[in-house]
């Protein structure tokens, strides 16, 4: 079983950079390591990996983590990324370039949360979606 975590977070960076939506509203600002002063709104992507086994293949499950962050007024900001970056990457796994491994799904788990965080100032967003390669 060859370890896919790096390739998936890979292409779903450039996937998000890639849609028009996305780019619209965050301008490219995506990413697995955020650089500091980055400009607001933007992307964070991470990811938890599983393995398993069958018979005859093996593979990862990864939950791909999607953080999203503004600094708006409301809590609209963070939400409207949010729902860009799954509608993205939902189900939509011609979208995702895999470096490593056979992509089988990228689908959104259901889970999802936002909130402000502790500086006052800041909205988050958050939503998982489970991808699986073999």
């Amino acid at each position: 079983m060859v370890d896919s975590a790096a390739s998936v977070i890979k292409a779903a960076v450039a996937a998000l950079k890639a849609n028009v939506v996305v780019t619209t509203l965050v301008a490219g600002r995506v990413f697995s390591d955020v650089p500091e002063g980055a400009t607001f709104p933007y992307i964070v992507l991470s990811i938890h990996s599983q393995p398993f086994a069958a018979n005859d293949f093996s593979g990862q499950s990864h939950t791909l983590k999607i953080q999203t962050f503004s600094r708006d007024k409301s809590i609209a900001g963070a939400l409207l990324v949010r729902a860009a970056a799954l509608t993205a990457l939902d189900r939509n796994e011609q979208a995702l370039t895999l470096d490593a491994g056979t992509l089988v799904k990228s689908e959104y788990t259901g889970f999802s949360d936002a909130f402000k965080e502790d500086d006052g100032r800041t909205w988050q967003g958050y939503a998982e979606l489970q991808v699986v390669v073999v």
